[in-house]
């Protein structure tokens, strides 16, 4: 199965239909369609507020920007009229009044940031309940493979706790968002007592039980974490390193012209040249500061660095336990590494909510 977003609940019918393909015993166990009509909800929301959220904290950058500008700027139009300097002034107070109010005090994005982190939360933590209940029901699942009533059962046991899920978790989400934002230590991430339903080691079925969690957890989650780290795979607002080499271009070059701009004047000053005192260079050399400034400030928000060496740190966590997952071939020792992908799952989702949250687009 290639890789996408989301295909290891299998949003699509397709990958529905892949899965009963690859793993025709255990795929029932897979196949939520209740969890999977909430995580729609979650996560099509939770695209929605990000972006929406960035759109108005990249607004706010810019109209300080141009404020700044603006400002730096009055030599250029001193000779204007008065209509045409009074309009400028009012436009500069414009764009730092507003850029403020969105900025500083949160209006306009403040609220959709809250929901885009709460509803990603809710997936990641629905993505976690739905993997690690596989994992903890081995026997369960492997009994249901060959007998329609115990499928039966496991379905209902599932049902059930899923349930409880959403009134113990999903209907408390901002409280548990917060819960976890603001503790020293979220404690563990695991929902189930992965050692009381073991599978058994000599069932027909076994591999392909294993084999459904390598590909669909630890491979998918692999996987994700290599497309946000490539450099040429993925979409701009996936691809966390390319934003990083990105910003700290910009900054770069952005240094690079002032100092340029800085030596001109100087030489020009030492040399005698008129046109090298022009307000013009000096007045760049501010501009394209601020610019810079602006540029750092969005990075600031977007937080690329520290997404792409989250998603590193996650990675190798990932690659370790699944060297020991496959090494491992006893159900007591394949347990292992399984609990280890669910708790570094759960670790890597607090860094990300944090990190975000306190994230601003304030110069």
């Amino acid at each position: 199965m290639a890789y996408a977003f989301n295909n290891d609940i299998f949003l699509s019918e397709a990958d529905r239909s892949m899965a009963m393909r690859a793993f025709p015993n255990v795929a029932f166990a897979l196949d939520n369609a209740a969890l999977r009509e909430v995580f729609e909800t979650h996560d099509i929301r939770a695209n929605q507020s990000k972006t929406r959220s960035r759109r108005w904290g990249v607004a706010a950058v810019g109209l300080a920007t141009a404020a700044l500008m603006t400002a730096a700027s009055s030599t250029l139009y001193e000779g204007a009229s008065g209509d045409v300097k009074r309009a400028i002034a009012i436009v500069g107070a414009f764009c730092g009044i507003a850029s403020v109010a969105i900025g500083y005090f949160g209006m306009m994005f403040r609220g959709r940031k809250l929901r885009w982190l709460t509803d990603r939360l809710a997936t990641e933590r629905m993505r976690q309940f739905h993997f690690q209940h596989f994992a903890a029901h081995g026997a369960m699942i492997l009994k249901g493979a060959g007998d329609a009533a115990a499928r039966a059962d496991y379905i209902a046991l599932r049902d059930r706790d899923f349930e409880r899920f959403k009134i113990d978790f999903l209907e408390r989400l901002e409280d548990e968002f917060f819960a976890i934002v603001e503790a020293e230590d979220p404690n563990s991430g695991l929902l189930f007592d992965f050692t009381a339903n073991l599978p058994p080691a000599d069932d027909p079925n076994l591999e392909e039980y294993y084999r459904a969690y390598e590909l669909l957890r630890f491979q998918r989650q692999i996987d994700y974490c290599n497309l946000l780290l490539s450099d040429s795979r993925n979409l701009w607002k996936h691809a966390p390193a390319r934003q990083a080499r990105f910003f700290g271009g910009i900054g770069l070059t952005c240094l690079v012209i002032v100092l340029s701009l800085d030596s001109l004047v100087f030489m020009g000053s030492i040399a005698g040249l008129p046109f090298l005192a022009a307000p013009i260079f000096s007045v760049a050399g501010v501009l394209i500061a601020f610019f810079a400034l602006g540029a750092r400030t969005i990075e600031d928000g977007l937080q690329p660095g520290v997404e792409a060496e989250r998603m590193r740190q996650y990675r190798i966590a990932l690659n370790r336990s699944h060297t020991r997952f496959r090494g491992a071939r006893a159900p007591e020792d394949r347990i292992e590494p399984m609990i280890d992908l669910e708790n570094a799952s759960f670790e890597e989702m607090i860094p990300f909510l944090k990190t975000n949250y306190e994230a601003t687009f304030v110069m």
